[in-house]
């Protein structure tokens, strides 16, 4: 049988597609009421900036960051970058009175590939950079140390553009955590599940 570009172009789109939506896991025991007081712990800018609105517009009121590092630095506390510091976080978010910790954690891997397009006329093709990625989330009791909620996102195949595949990922595992969206691979558009809770509005493309 012989394939024609239009049937490879028509496979490839739609494996592209299905590798647009991520795959997540999550729950909740319990969800922190409006105008709850919390910290954001997170490792990487775009992770802590989409979670910190992404939290706000659900009514919890975010400690900012130059506020926990006066407190840091206030109580001389130097952090060692191992698993011991989220007893520290833990600390200072209840020195300055927050009833809960959201720790956000990134992991990525950069990865070298090679692009080819061919038509009828001409090949081309080169290099470019993909990221494997993923972000895990969890929402800490500062009172008892105990996760209150949890989510994950993970891309199954490599993307370009680590930013905004990161700040997508942490919109998708709040917004399974936060039963928004239900675990597993589904077409909910990123966009979407950054707006999850703030109003009806249409959660698949």
């Amino acid at each position: 049988m012989r394939m024609t570009h239009v049937g490879l172009w028509l496979i490839s789109l739609t494996v592209g597609c299905t590798n647009l939506y991520p795959v997540t896991d999550g729950f909740h025991k319990t969800l922190p009421q409006q105008n709850t007081r919390a910290v954001v712990w997170a490792d990487h800018p775009a992770t802590a900036g989409t979670a910190t609105i992404w939290l706000q517009k659900r009514g919890l009121t975010i400690v900012e960051r130059a506020r926990l590092q006066q407190v840091f630095n206030e109580q001389q506390i130097r952090l060692t970058h191992t698993p011991d510091d989220e007893a520290q976080v833990l600390r200072v978010g209840k020195l300055l009175g927050a009833e809960m910790v959201i720790f956000v954690d990134t992991s990525f891997q950069k990865e070298l590939r090679s692009s080819y397009y061919a038509d009828a006329n001409k090949a081309e093709g080169g290099m470019h950079t993909e990221y494997s990625a993923s972000v895990s989330i969890r929402g800490v009791n500062v009172g008892t140390s105990e996760v209150a909620w949890s989510g994950t996102a993970r891309y199954p195949n490599p993307v370009g553009g680590i930013e905004d595949a990161l700040a997508k990922l942490t919109c998708q595992a709040l917004a399974t955590a936060w039963g928004f969206r239900p675990p597993g691979q589904h077409e909910f558009a990123s966009q979407a599940m950054c707006q999850a809770g703030e109003r009806n509005i249409p959660l698949k493309d």
